[in-house]
């Protein structure tokens, strides 16, 4: 009898990087501000946050999240873009094809990637039935101010199309400031009315309340759709109980705030909280037990996450010293 749930572990989702979706507040804010700012016809805006926090994976997760007034879905692209010794406006451009999937011909000039980009946006839009889409730009603390002429063109070729593309930037918030810091003179004045009027920030896990929900995810969510949740595939013995692991959001969150403060952090990024998380439940509760969690227990998961670790600067001490 044990060899079935032997098998049903060791391919769970919790075993596999990144294979789980978790809904956070920060994601519900962000597919609230992102469709606020559509509903009122904004052309761009731009979205940072401290690295690590969940960005990225929110940034692709937006796949018909996002709703026109009627209802109806509106097309998301997703493109990252990479540091590269020469930063040209053609680049971002093959880039958009590359996360798309499109082909790309050897001597492919700037102009045909880009049509070749629109295209794609265009067909999906009429597959869709809306005129207008969104294009989402992460790590767009990689370009260069330059390049922002580029959005800038495809914005005008849709319109010329009577069509359109919300442009939203992605960045980590040090880099992208300071990027942006370089793009205040009249040089860059156009690409700031189209794309730089909106503004938000993302955010990981700020407050209990918050963990509380992520954690209860875990007692609720199945694998498979009518398997036992996340918990009772790996601590059968405690949830039949009447265990579950949001009991344990009080102490987590306080010994966390502990090393948080230590490190200046603003808030728990969801790669490490999910770990933390991850960890508790298909390893060390199962190996120390779910009775009587001492404080000790719940600090090693967080820690094994690195999440307190900064080894450049500890480096730098070393060196100083």
């Amino acid at each position: 009898m044990t060899t079935p749930t032997v098998y049903a572990t060791s391919t769970h989702p919790l075993l596999e990087l990144k294979a789980v979706q978790f809904e956070t507040p920060a994601f519900e804010h962000l597919v609230g501000i992102l469709t606020e700012w559509l509903w009122s016809g904004a052309t761009g805006g731009f979205i940072v946050g401290a690295p690590r926090i969940g960005k990225s994976w929110a940034a692709r997760s937006l796949n018909n999240r996002l709703r026109l007034r009627n209802g109806r879905a509106v097309p998301v692209f997703y493109i990252s873009i990479v540091d590269r010794d020469t930063k040209t406006i053609a680049e971002v451009s093959r880039r958009a094809c590359i996360d798309q999937q499109l082909p790309i011909a050897g001597r492919a000039t700037a102009d045909r990637l880009s049509e070749q980009f629109l295209t794609h946006v265009c067909d999906l839009q009429v597959e869709a039935g809306v005129r207008t889409a969104v294009l989402i730009v992460d790590e767009f603390d990689h370009l260069t101010p330059r390049q922002f002429n580029a959005f800038a063109e495809m914005f005008n070729r849709l319109d010329q199309l009577h069509r359109t593309m919300m442009t939203v930037f992605i960045g980590n918030k040090a880099e992208a400031l300071r990027l942006l810091g370089h793009m205040t003179g009249d040089e860059y004045r156009r690409i700031r009315g189209r794309f730089f009027k909106r503004f938000d920030e993302y955010y990981g896990i700020r407050n209990r309340t918050e963990l509380t929900a992520l954690m209860k995810q875990y007692d609720t969510l199945r694998y498979p759709e009518n398997g036992p949740t996340y918990c009772a595939a790996f601590l059968p013995e405690a949830v039949k109980a009447g265990w579950r692991l949001a009991c344990l959001s009080k102490d987590l969150w306080r010994i966390y705030a502990e090393i948080a403060k230590g490190c200046e952090l603003d808030s728990w990024g969801l790669e490490y909280v999910v770990g933390t998380l991850n960890i508790l439940v298909t390893d060390l509760l199962p190996r120390y037990g779910w009775q009587d969690i001492e404080d000790e227990l719940l600090q090693e998961a967080i820690l094994l996450t690195h999440v307190a670790d900064d080894f450049v600067k500890a480096l730098n001490v070393e060196v100083i010293s």
